[in-house]
């Protein structure tokens, strides 16, 4: 029983850990996204996913031994809950759990902020572009190059610009 606890305490303890990482990346993003370092913000959107993907590793690993928790304790019901489980911890185990998720929902939490804040800068960034697009080539926005998720969409980009009115 002991293990089980001891190794979801560790699960959360490395989910933590990797939480605070992606934070330490989304505001190093938001730099870059200031400052217009394109190669380092490459870099850092690697560095995310592989993040990322540990997460996901590691929720598995979390999910795997809630189930194995629940059917040796005869715990029923798919929709089982941490605060039921911790319910029925011992208080050492329950405290070190509590301990970690409140850290992990704050690491979260200003995680949603930096990425909220990384969204915004973003969208103001192509909205400028566009408006300063519209001002030199206003018949070009009829054939997008660009989208809203930045892939490119056709290469044609009809050049008006000699042909606009000042």
């Amino acid at each position: 029983m002991n293990t089980l606890l001891d190794e979801l305490i560790e699960t959360f303890d490395r989910l933590s850990v990797v939480y605070e990482e992606l934070l330490k990346i989304a505001k190093s993003k938001q730099h870059c996204l200031i400052s217009g370092s394109i190669e380092e913000l490459e870099t850092l959107i690697y560095q995310e996913k592989n993040k990322t993907e540990i997460v996901q590793l590691l929720e598995e690993k979390r999910q795997y031994i809630v189930a194995r928790y629940c059917k040796e304790h005869n715990v029923q019901g798919n929709n089982i809950t941490l605060k039921c489980l911790i319910n029925k911890m011992d208080t050492v185990h329950s405290e070190k759990i509590c301990n970690l998720i409140d850290k992990l929902t704050r690491a979260l939490k200003q995680l949603q902020e930096v990425n909220q804040t990384n969204t915004t800068l973003i969208h103001y960034s192509l909205e400028i572009t566009e408006d300063m697009i519209k001002i030199f080539c206003p018949s070009a926005l009829q054939y997008s190059i660009y989208g809203y998720t930045g892939k490119m969409h056709e290469n044609e980009f009809p050049m008006v610009l000699m042909d606009t009115e000042i």
